[in-house]
């Protein structure tokens, strides 16, 4: 009976440490603090950041505040780097609910909430997001039956001598796959300063130019304070 007990708790041990299974998904949740209840979310989200801890949640969660663009004064969040299933085994979905309502839903509206996939043939370097002082962010909009042929071009426009070697471009791509409009990608790339996000240069193709319907760019800025990241 001993060792019974005894291999049951190492493999709950093994199971609350395990990391989860690598992918290309992503999860973001766009939150807007109510009029005059900046720092009362900010806050309660960090007693939420808590639970997670208090929960030995094995997701990494980025956080970040926009700082440009017509979301000024918001905040989002994600979790990256996972696989499909991951999204079936999230910790304790009903006590983070009820905690999300407790500490977080009375100074807060959440605004969105996706899931996309990295595009992994059109990004160059290390996938993106990471903890770098700011994130330029741009989001394009194609039309219906047009992101085949959008997909086509950036893959093209990363393959090109001008991404290849020690000094390329670093950036990632995203396509939305539930939770919002179709025809949605996402462009991220890491920004060491206010400056150097300025004078960006750009990375889409012309090919794919000629696709996009509609474009938003922002730069956001990381909050290491609003961020949960797991022990090893």
């Amino acid at each position: 009976m001993k060792q019974l007990l005894a291999a049951s708790l190492l493999l709950l041990s093994a199971q609350a440490f395990a990391q989860p299974a690598a992918g290309p998904f992503a999860r973001m949740v766009v939150i807007q603090p109510k009029p005059g209840q900046g720092p009362a979310f900010e806050q309660g989200y960090q007693r939420h950041l808590e639970w997670h801890k208090g929960a030995n949640d094995r997701w990494t969660w980025h956080g970040w505040s926009f700082v440009l663009g017509d979301r000024l004064g918001m905040f989002m969040d994600g979790t990256f780097g996972h696989a499909a299933a991951n999204f079936d085994a999230a910790v304790q979905p009903t006590g983070d609910a009820a905690d999300n309502a407790a500490n977080v839903a009375p100074y807060a509206d959440f605004l969105s909430h996706g899931v996309f996939r990295r595009l992994e043939s059109a990004s160059v370097g290390p996938p993106l997001p990471d903890t770098s002082p700011f994130l330029a962010m741009a989001t394009y909009s194609v039309a219906p039956g047009e992101e085949t042929a959008f997909e086509r071009q950036l893959v093209a426009g990363a393959s090109a001598p001008a991404n290849s070697g020690r000094t390329a471009q670093r950036f990632t791509w995203y396509r939305l796959q539930m939770g919002g409009a179709g025809g949605q990608y996402v462009l991220m790339r890491a920004v060491p300063s206010f400056g150097a996000a300025a004078e960006l240069p750009d990375v889409l193709p012309a090919g794919a130019k000629a696709l996009v319907r509609g474009v938003r760019t922002e730069l956001l800025r990381y909050r290491a304070d609003m961020s949960y990241i797991p022990k090893a």
